[in-house]
Formats: C-alpha cells, sequence, structure tokens
C-alpha cells in the first residue's frame, strides 16, 4: 500500500529549531485550549472528536486492536487539533490557501492509489487515529504546509529546508499563545505539541512540490 505524498515525519523539523520558551496558566472554564484572547477549542468538541474517533474504531474489524494502541486518545486528539490550528496559522502569516476542489482532489487521488475510499479511510484511522470525518481537514492542513514549502522555496528534504519549516511553525505556535488546561497537560512550543501526547508530531506534515498536488496560492 502505498504511503502518502504528502508524508514527512515533522520530528526531525522541529529537532533542528532553535529552543525558545514558553508558558502556560489557566484556560478559562470549560475550555480544553485557549488560542489567543478569543479562540477556545471547548471540552465539548474535544469530546465530540474523540467519540467521532471511537466509533469509527468500534466499527473496524480491527476494533480492539486500535483501541489498545490509541493511548490516551483526549489527549491525542486534542494535540492534533492544536497542530492543526499551528498549520493554518502559519499558512495565514504567509498567504497560503488551499481551494476546497484542491482538498478533494488530493483525497481521490489517493483513494484511488491505496483501493478505494473504504481503504483509505482504514488506513488513517489505523495508523493515525483519523476518522473519515477529519479527512478533509487534514488533507487541507497538508496541503497549506505544501503551499509554504513551494512559496517559501523550502526544501524539507534538507535539514536547512527542515529548520526553516520547523520555525515557522514554532512562530505560528508563538503567535497563537496556546494555553491547555491542566487536565490536559502543557504545550511545548520548542516541540509544537502536547508533551504528553504519544503520537508522532504533526502526522504527515510535507513534501517536496514533485511529490504530490501543490495548493493554488492567492
Amino acid at each position: 500500500m502505498r504511503r502518502t505524498a504528502l508524508a514527512v515525519t515533522a520530528a526531525a523539523i522541529v529537532a533542528a529549531v532553535p529552543l525558545l520558551s514558553s508558558c502556560s496558566g489557566e484556560p478559562r472554564a470549560g475550555a480544553a485550549a485557549v488560542l489567543g484572547d478569543d479562540e477556545r477549542i471547548t471540552v465539548s468538541q474535544l469530546q465530540n472528536r474523540v467519540a467521532d474517533v471511537r466509533d469509527a474504531q468500534n466499527a473496524s474489524a480491527q476494533a480492539d486492536e486500535m483501541i489498545d494502541q490509541s493511548g490516551d486518545l483526549s489527549v491525542d486528539t486534542l494535540n492534533t487539533m492544536l497542530q492543526g490550528r499551528v498549520i493554518e496559522q502559519a499558512a495565514e502569516n504567509h498567504g497560503v490557501t488551499v481551494p476546497r476542489g484542491e482538498v478533494q482532489r488530493t483525497r481521490r487521488a489517493e483513494a484511488e492509489s491505496v483501493g478505494g475510499e473504504e481503504q483509505l479511510e482504514a488506513m488513517y484511522l489505523q495508523q493515525y487515529s483519523i476518522p473519515p470525518e477529519g479527512l478533509d481537514t487534514h488533507y487541507k492542513q497538508q496541503l497549506m504546509v505544501q503551499g509554504l514549502v513551494q512559496k517559501l522555496g523550502i526544501n524539507p528534504q534538507t535539514q536547512e529546508g527542515q529548520a526553516q519549516l520547523g520555525g515557522l511553525l514554532v512562530e505560528a505556535s508563538e503567535d497563537l499563545g496556546i494555553d491547555v488546561s491542566p487536565r490536559f497537560g502543557t504545550w511545548d512550543n520548542e516541540q509544537v505539541r502536547l508533551a504528553q501526547a504519544d503520537t508522532p508530531w504533526i502526522k504527515q506534515v510535507s513534501a517536496t512540490a514533485e511529490d504530490g498536488a501543490v495548493p493554488q496560492q492567492q
């Protein structure tokens, strides 16, 4: 089965970024995380996302295995949601946009490469705990990173390129001012992740332009 053309693990990217300080206070009541002055990920929103993952897992023939391997799903899901917002902020910072049609074309192309939409959904659920409802958002965010790569002339296959891209994401994380409820851990701006999360850093974060479709930029 072909792995997605958008796949480059970002652990190496952020490892090359200079360490930056971060701080965290007590988020407002009812919030799993607060971003800046007026954006919140509520506990209810997080619970709904976790329920989507569990429902999809329970419907799978590999339900027991996936549930056993999914660890602290609330923490890992919040981690994924926050990392996605970091990507969106980085794209906004640099004027990168992704048309909906590009998301759909990329998803269809990968579905064809792995044997169909059902196989695609199963792959992302099993490997990355992404439910079918989250795939369009996932593709959009990864295309945003690919757009950054193209627009800024970054080569993520090199250490220099990884450091450059990692720096953009750290900057975006700091811009968001992420403050996480202690119930879910602490946000690490240096690594752009929840310190308690078990999942890899942004699962499929980047590729060179020739590795896949690149979004239009405006």
